[in-house]
């Protein structure tokens, strides 16, 4: 809220003076995204090794594309949100390499867009921080995107660990496998039911 305030005083600063450098302005912003940056990594950090996590997974960010209609403050603040994302990924692989964990990255396509429980598209309220399912379920926004995140994570991970003639039996047995950029909780509920089905059989 801070970040947004101070970028919206900026634009109209500079909307009232014509295009100026505004350093006095760009230093607050600078010393904000640094605080962010460095108070958010290192809570990711303090909660991964409180539950002992070897590997924290990351939506690969990639280059910054501006969503249509975005224009002045509204631009502005796009811009810092995801340098302020890209800042913290970075701050937070630094701190994980030293001290023994693996940073993974995963498509970020849909996480945000698709309903964990594989019920397909949802829509968000205003404020974008809940999510409605098309069966009526209301559910948290950010927690949906973060199961769909570690989801394809530990799909990717454990396809990879299959023979060719494996992956292709698994994915004949769950179709959805094959839509990378679809992928939620609900797919690796059905590929960890697939496998528990194929191990019973061949103790049976």
């Amino acid at each position: 809220d801070r970040l947004k305030t101070k970028a919206n005083k900026l634009k109209k600063a500079q909307s009232q003076s014509g295009k100026i450098s505004a350093p006095h302005f760009w230093r607050k912003i600078n010393g904000l995204q640094k605080h962010i940056i460095n108070n958010t990594s290192s809570e990711i950090i303090k909660f991964a090794e409180k539950f002992n996590a070897d590997v924290i997974v990351f939506e690969y960010l990639g280059k910054m594309k501006m969503p249509k209609g975005y224009y002045g403050a509204k631009k502005l603040r796009h811009k810092l949100h995801h340098w302020c994302k890209l800042g913290i990924q970075n701050k937070v692989e630094e701190m994980a390499h030293y001290r023994g964990m693996r940073i993974r990255r995963v498509n970020a396509k849909y996480t945000s867009a698709l309903a964990f429980d594989g019920t397909g598209e949802l829509t968000r309220n205003s404020k974008k921080d809940l999510a409605v399912f098309r069966t009526g379920k209301v559910y948290h926004a950010d927690l949906n995107a973060t199961y769909n995140i570690g989801a394809r994570y530990f799909i990717r991970e454990l396809l990879k660990s299959f023979s060719e003639k494996k992956r292709l039996s698994v994915e004949a047995k769950v179709p959805s496998l094959t839509t990378g950029t679809r992928l939620t909780l609900a797919s690796f509920i059905s590929l960890h039911q697939a496998l528990s089905t194929e191990g019973a059989k061949q103790l049976a």
